[in-house]
């Protein structure tokens, strides 16, 4: 296996997916779903994006790996880990013990730069703070979410929770409607998206993502064992919520979550995650992501997290252009809206 390097302490090998040994891969005390081989293969078919995998030692003694993909935009090569749009909130290293990981990535940028021919890297990694990759002289862009400990009982779980979410909770299970775990399929891919499709139209809006997406996520992680699918019914038997959380190890992520906004009265979406939370406790996880800000993701007790967003760029005037491509996507969202309610 040949190490690749251009300077410094850091050795860089380039692993290609079918090659990883995924037990060394794997067993890493921080890894999350993430940046398991199977979320790497969502990535990659969802978003035409080839992975870039390095694995990292120094003086031959095995630290860890970066996990990354190589995209296209607009003609311009970039290593993103992850890029805005892969629904993936962070990546970055993942190491065997502790150590500086602002360390590692000055010597990787310049590694990526040379080895994959790009000019932009993007690196989200939860364990470097804002004012740490300042420090370090990096431009950044702040990641903010909400995280909630779950290594609880369930009366403590309750007792972290706001007492609108505990009466909530116990409406659904008085109010006739049932929850099910489901099959990570096209099936249930559909019913959730046609009950997304009912809340953005609430704001006029339609969804940030495609039916394709949900589709190929569940798709690629429906073998894992990684990710829970959850279906709610009415009395009468029809889908009325549904929801989905990746998890592995210590952590898990709400990835998305909807329902009719006729059946908000059997009260499914506390229901839902709540229901969640005791099922990836219940395998050992620690940790629920929230995946950004909401007021409703407060009220089970959950803390504000920030983090950095590391972006890099052999040309300046490259930097402005990735801040400006995200505006006009989300700006292009409502537009689509807009015209849909005037039709």
């Amino acid at each position: 296996m040949p190490l690749n390097k251009i300077s410094g302490k850091y050795e860089f090998t380039k692993i290609g997916l079918s090659n990883l040994d995924l037990n060394e891969f794997n067993d890493l005390p921080d890894k999350s779903v993430l940046t398991t081989k199977e979320w790497i293969e969502y990535i990659s078919e969802d978003s035409n994006a080839s992975p870039v995998i390095l694995r990292i030692t120094e003086c031959k003694k095995f630290l860890g790996y970066f996990v990354s993909l190589l995209t296209v935009k607009f003609g311009v090569k970039i290593i993103a880990s992850p890029f805005p749009g892969w629904s993936t909130v962070h990546m970055g290293l993942d190491l065997l013990e502790n150590r500086s990981k602002l360390e590692i990535i000055s010597e990787l940028i310049p590694f990526l730069y040379k080895s994959e021919k790009c000019v932009f890297v993007q690196i989200t990694d939860r364990d470097i703070t804002v004012d740490m990759a300042k420090q370090a002289g990096y431009h950044v862009s702040t990641v903010d979410t909400l995280e909630l400990p779950i290594n609880f009982d369930d009366n403590g779980l309750f007792k972290n929770m706001k007492v609108d979410c505990r009466n909530y909770i116990r409406q659904f299970e008085r109010r006739g409607a049932s929850l099910e775990v489901a099959e990570p399929n096209d099936e249930f891919a559909e019913e959730y998206y046609n009950q997304l499709k009912d809340v953005f139209a609430k704001q006029n809006l339609v969804p940030t993502y495609s039916l394709k997406k949900v589709k190929c996520l569940l798709r690629n992680m429906g073998e894992s064992g990684n990710i829970l699918c959850l279906r709610v019914r009415n009395p009468e038997g029809q889908s009325i919520a549904s929801s989905i959380f990746p998890g592995y190890n210590k952590k898990f992520f709400f990835w998305g979550g909807a329902s009719y906004r006729l059946s908000q009265s059997y009260r499914p979406n506390e229901y839902m995650i709540y229901s969640a939370i005791q099922y990836w406790r219940d395998r050992g996880c620690e940790i629920f992501d929230m995946v950004g800000i909401r007021d409703y993701k407060r009220k089970f007790g959950s803390q504000e997290k920030y983090y950095a967003s590391i972006i890099s760029a052999k040309y300046d005037v490259l930097i402005p252009l990735q801040k400006t491509a995200a505006k006009l996507y989300y700006l292009g969202i409502k537009l689509k809206g807009f015209i849909l309610k005037r039709k």
